[in-house]
């Protein structure tokens, strides 16, 4: 594992100023041990310019558990450079630059999901029925490119000329759905995904936001999946509706039992006044039975775009937009003064 003292003694020492030709203004306050965040904005922006990027930097380490993160970063970065959808971001630059690892990546100013639901205050809220289908619909259309993502086949190999990259997220949650102030869903945070660029020993199993996990993940009876995706992405959409957090225990293995008993069919766990379709979405990807969710997110957005709340997608995206500017405004406001 890393060693704290080595990332605290790295960062002392470590001026950073710029990263592959864009220049780091501020770090960005994150958990991880392991990464390091900076909004930045090209060289080549006047000074006070506003952040229009996001550098990451892998801290430093060493042994067995050091190769596992190295090889989780880099994977990261190669698949941010091969996507391209509108729902995730883009990388702009990577490489190592004076012995320090990076990425830079297009910078969603806004906030997350968790920030807008009132995760990070402890005070949840719902959305609106069309608002929650707007956003789901959203990250329904960049799963289903993720999890079809293709690359060409390598030369000489039987086929159509390319193969399907295997891609899972393997950690959708309210923190890694970003909103910007203009009314974009951003899927993002793909450092626990895994696909067949990255080695199986570098696959950490355990990887992901414990309360957001399918069920068969939690008790190790299967492994992560299409459908352990599906999962997750349905828990996003029970807590945008209910306005609360679904799973509350105070630590991880109590969590890990409320998954395990969890039971979308219970009276106390139902969503009222939804129509057919978006229950049928909520119903059918919390079973707790892999076999009886959808079998991709393509399926998803078909049920969501034929619900009846999904009519005013263009208005959904304009109180998005609303929403997103008061929260930000009310982050700034409570912000401590400097």
């Amino acid at each position: 594992m890393l060693d704290s003292r080595i990332c605290a003694l790295h960062t002392r020492r470590m001026e950073l100023h710029s990263l592959g030709g864009y220049r780091l203004l501020e770090p960005v306050p994150t958990l991880s041990s392991t990464t390091r965040l900076f909004l930045a904005c090209p060289e080549s922006a006047p000074d006070g310019a506003p952040a229009t990027n996001l550098a990451k930097v892998l801290m430093p380490g060493e042994g067995e558990g050091f190769n596992m993160v190295k090889a989780q970063f880099a994977h990261e970065a190669n698949l941010l450079r091969s996507f391209s959808h509108t729902g995730i971001p883009s990388l702009r630059a990577a490489g190592t630059q004076n012995g320090v690892d990076f990425f830079v990546m297009d910078y969603i100013a806004g906030v997350d999901l968790g920030e807008l639901l009132g995760h990070d205050r402890g005070e949840p809220r719902p959305l609106s029925k069309e608002l929650a289908v707007y956003i789901l619909g959203q990250l329904a259309d960049a799963l289903r490119y993720v999890h079809t993502f293709e690359v060409p086949t390598a030369e000489g190999e039987e086929g159509d000329g390319f193969e399907d990259l295997d891609v899972l997220h393997r950690d959708l949650c309210p923190a890694n759905v970003y909103l910007s102030l203009e009314g974009d869903v951003v899927l993002g945070d793909f450092g626990s995904a895994s696909s067949k660029w990255l080695a199986p020993e570098f696959t950490a199993a355990e990887a992901g936001h414990v309360a957001y996990k399918a069920p068969e993940r939690v008790t190790g009876s299967g492994k992560a999946t299409v459908k352990s995706d599906l999962f997750s992405l349905a828990m996003i959409l029970w807590e945008i509706l209910r306005g609360e957090r679904c799973f509350t225990a105070g630590n991880e293995l109590e969590t890990m039992d409320e998954i395990v008993r969890f039971d979308i069919s219970h009276s106390s766990r139902r969503v009222s006044g939804l129509s057919s379709k978006l229950s049928e979405v909520l119903r059918r990807n919390l079973d707790r039975d892999p076999e009886r969710r959808y079998p991709h997110a393509y399926k998803v957005l078909q049920r969501l775009s034929q619900s009846s709340e999904a009519g005013a997608a263009e208005k959904s995206r304009q109180e998005l937009s609303r929403l997103v500017a008061e929260a930000v405004a009310e982050r700034r406001s409570t912000a401590p003064a400097e």
